[in-house]
């Protein structure tokens, strides 16, 4: 039997990009995708993704998050030619903590179809931490892989949208 912390809270698709929830404290979640590959042709059907809530005040751990969000994201590798870049900047200095939150995430709701390439580039005080996840049967996951390394090699800084 699932225990309810470990069931998605309801979310309102908005289009094919855009979803959002209220969790149980109220706070208003908003998830989406921007396509990268219209910056980045050789990034095919590459996504950023980012969860953005409403307000500012402080949140307590809600295990229901975490499975909302990866109920949206089977929903976007459904297509398995899509992939997904992830980028945790450094300014509010969460970078670490967000990108630590969202591997263990990975770790422990991937079913093993889903491969991660992380890296980390900065310049000066800024830092970007980045990932792409693609299914590991995607077709294009050489192009993915390569494009994904020149991205890091050269104008990295661009993607942040």
């Amino acid at each position: 039997m699932v225990s309810p912390s470990q069931l998605p809270y309801e979310y309102r698709k908005i289009d094919e990009l855009n979803y959002e929830f209220v969790n149980k404290h109220g706070i208003k979640y908003h998830l989406f995708f921007m396509p990268v590959f219209e910056l980045y042709p050789d990034l095919l059907n590459t996504y950023s993704f980012s969860i953005e809530r409403e307000g500012t005040n402080p949140h307590p751990i809600d295990l229901r998050i975490a499975a909302t969000v990866v109920d949206v994201l089977r929903r976007f590798f459904q297509n398995v030619e899509n992939a997904m870049i992830m980028v945790c900047d450094s300014t509010d200095c969460k970078q670490q903590k967000r990108r630590n939150l969202f591997d263990r995430w990975f770790h422990f709701y991937n079913d093993g179809t889903l491969m991660t390439i992380n890296a980390e580039v900065g310049e000066g005080d800024y830092e970007l931490l980045l990932s792409i996840y693609f299914k590991k049967n995607n077709p294009y996951k050489q192009q993915l892989i390569k494009a994904f390394g020149d991205l890091l090699a050269n104008d990295c800084y661009e993607i942040v949208i």
